[in-house]
């Protein structure tokens, strides 16, 4: 009766303590349900009340989701998958991941004391070579710590490891953004004008044309075309609905549809 427990029960190794060679084996499974909740993940319990971002891309002509809430203008920055819902302040600076914690002081009398825990924050302006000018952001000292080892400022918010990009929090994302789109700048370069000015080339056309002009004057000059072609009167806000939102290059394919001259805005 005892051997037929044991067998049903199971264990891990043979049952020396029997005359008959009897092995019994596990029953049950000692990896994790691949189905469960990983929780095994250094920043679970900053990530797990984060709000998930909507990565759906939408085309012009299908039909209004239900629930979508459309913004009345374009974001200056893309959205951060792991915005803080609570101890919010660490969206306004480089926090590294910390939180506030609680916690409790016991005495020698054993009295107990609920106490909270905040990170140590400080304020520092930090050198951005990119930016070529001085940030003054609230640090964690933890972070400080990083960015010595990094290199700067830089260094940190251009790194792309999952851990720096669930850590970085709002504000480093934003300031992420800002260096990528300085570096992309810097890489299409600058050209000297005809009376001796500088200015950077702010996007290059497939075809190889370099426009010196920013992104609003080449849509006043699509307003007066959409206006010349329009029976009726177009107002601005309805041209900004419908036009505002276009990338550089959808632009431009516009005012080359309305063989549109556009010399002047090129180099």
């Amino acid at each position: 009766m005892i051997i037929s427990n044991l067998t049903r029960i199971g264990i891990s190794r043979p049952c020396g303590a029997w005359q008959n060679n009897l092995t019994c084996f596990r029953f049950f499974a000692s990896t994790v349900y691949c189905h469960a909740t990983q929780k095994h993940d250094k920043f679970y319990k900053l990530l797990k009340y984060t709000r998930k971002v909507d990565e759906t891309e939408y085309t012009i002509g299908q039909d209004h989701p239900s629930g979508l809430r459309i913004p009345a203008e374009v974001p200056n920055y893309p959205k951060y998958k792991y915005e803080a819902r609570f101890f919010k302040r660490q969206n306004k600076g480089l926090y590294g991941g910390l939180q506030r914690s609680s916690g409790t002081t016991c005495s020698e009398f054993l009295n107990k004391t609920r106490r909270a825990r905040t990170p140590n924050i400080r304020r520092a302006k930090l050198w951005s070579e990119i930016l070529n000018k001085k940030v003054n952001l609230r640090v964690s000292t933890r972070v400080l710590r990083t960015l010595t080892k990094e290199g700067g400022l830089d260094e940190y918010l251009l790194k792309s490891t999952p851990a720096r990009m669930k850590t970085m929090g709002l504000m480093g994302w934003k300031l992420r953004y800002q260096l990528l789109q300085q570096l992309e700048a810097k890489n299409r370069g600058s050209v000297e004008l005809k009376d001796g000015k500088t200015v950077p080339i702010t996007y290059i056309h497939p075809d190889g044309r370099k426009f010196i002009v920013p992104k609003e004057q080449l849509l006043n000059k699509l307003y007066e075309m959409v206006q010349r072609d329009s029976y009726y009167p177009v107002l601005p806000n309805q041209f900004n609905k419908n036009y505002s939102w276009m990338s550089f290059e959808e632009i431009v394919n516009r005012l080359d549809s309305h063989q549109v001259e556009l010399e002047q805005f090129t180099m």
